[in-house]
């Protein structure tokens, strides 16, 4: 109560580690425990985002424009709200099936498998992409009010990935952060026990970890994954059930 009188307490809708196992938030302290963190393989997925506002881009403004993204995630796609790049990093745009695709400039090495001998149609730097609207990956939330933009991130990149972030503030905290900022509100459609909700109607009951061949299955066969490959990185566990833990908004009381 005297916390409480002098403000100290309130309650807070934030990004925190969440054991679905034991349907509890975990603390930033249990993650740093020991062997809380240990080896996981967990697949990864590049995937393609259909921009809508393409004028001014290299190449032919007939062609569609991809902008391609990486996430450990893929459970958290049906759940985008938003694209991030760095605003002073140069991106490339290359030619490629008769689509215009967008990667940074840094990571385009990566992705020489991919993109072979894809014509380099030119360069620009990330803050000509702030802004620009893109086409929702999935029909979820295609009616969010302010989505499925392309905005700034402090924190984007080009030593992993593509250099652009896929952004699902319900699931992350610099997506949480990055979209509250613009007022993106945040959607969650994952429940107690880690399984999707009626939200994402396809994968209703499924647990996000096992929902993850699915999707990528899905957007396989839709044209918009570009790679899918296996990911090994140190994940954080719960120590009291051993199971990987996720990222999840949750409504919590801080001091």
């Amino acid at each position: 109560r005297t916390l409480w009188d002098k403000g100290l307490v309130y309650e807070g809708f934030k990004v925190m580690p969440y054991s679905w196992a034991m349907e509890t938030t975990v603390s930033n302290f249990e993650t740093r425990m020991d062997n809380a963190y240990r080896e996981r393989q967990d697949p990864s997925a590049t995937v393609r985002f259909e921009l809508v506002d393409v004028a001014d881009l290299p190449g032919d403004d007939g062609l569609p424009v991809d902008v391609l993204a990486w996430t450990t995630t893929p459970w958290t796609l049906p759940s985008n709200l938003a694209l991030a790049v760095g605003p002073e990093l140069p991106y490339r745009v290359v030619l490629l099936d008769g689509r215009r695709v967008v990667v940074g400039a840094g990571a385009a090495a990566r992705y020489e498998r991919e993109l072979g001998e894809a014509e380099v149609l030119g360069e620009v730097e990330g803050s000509a992409l702030v802004g620009r609207s893109y086409r929702p990956l999935f029909p979820y939330f295609a009616d969010h009010a302010e989505s499925f933009r392309v905005l700034a991130g402090d924190f984007v990149t080009t030593e992993d990935g593509t250099g652009t972030v896929h952004l699902a503030p319900g699931f992350g905290e610099d997506d949480q952060r990055v979209c509250e900022a613009v007022g993106i509100a945040l959607v969650c459609p994952v429940d107690e026990a880690g399984k999707f909700t009626f939200e994402v109607s396809d994968y209703e009951g499924l647990q996000v970890f096992d929902a993850n061949r699915p999707i990528l299955r899905r957007l396989k066969e839709e044209g918009k994954l570009l790679r899918e490959e296996s990911y090994v990185h140190n994940y954080p566990h719960c120590w009291r059930t051993d199971e990987p833990l996720i990222y999840k908004a949750i409504s919590s009381w801080f001091v």
